[in-house]
């Protein structure tokens, strides 16, 4: 196997990273999933390792299916990887449907990444509690979970 080469990934949840940017990446035995918290976009450098780890699934056209998801999008421009890791935990600990589109404690992220680090353990990144209305919760607990997980799919 050449050294650029990646071994073939199933059932997977990992951070990629590009150039001065990480993502988190999941998948299941159906989706390929991305969630970036600089927007609902993947580069091309993310494309390239996405296809070289999922290379069963590129189609014969060379497209890879792969759904963006809802997720919180960082207050700055520094905090990608911080992200990249509470979403990859989120999904670890909880599941691919997990609502990733949540309000994380951002002051406590890094310290709870240490602290993990530090105890070789995955755990929950905090989240703060905002207020929502009965008639936000109801119109979300309506949605079906891909709806609520999924941006949208695209192909790449």
């Amino acid at each position: 196997m050449a050294q650029s080469e990646f071994c073939p990934v199933g059932q997977a949840v990992q951070m990629l990273y590009d150039r001065s940017h990480w993502v988190a990446v999941a998948s299941d035995d159906q989706d390929v999933l991305v969630a970036n918290s600089a927007g609902d976009t993947v580069s091309t450098g993310v494309i390239k390792q996405l296809k070289e780890l999922f290379h069963g699934r590129v189609e014969a056209n060379g497209q890879l299916r792969v759904g963006l998801v809802r997720c919180m999008q960082q207050p700055n421009s520094s905090d990608c990887g911080v992200f990249a890791a509470a979403f990859v935990f989120e999904w670890a600990v909880n599941s691919l449907q997990a609502n990733l589109d949540t309000r994380f404690d951002v002051a406590g992220m890094r310290h709870h990444l240490i602290q993990c680090l530090q105890r070789q353990e995955v755990a929950p990144f905090p989240k703060t509690r905002p207020q929502r209305k009965q008639k936000q919760r109801a119109a979300l607990a309506a949605r079906p979970a891909s709806a609520a997980r999924l941006t949208r799919y695209i192909m790449v």
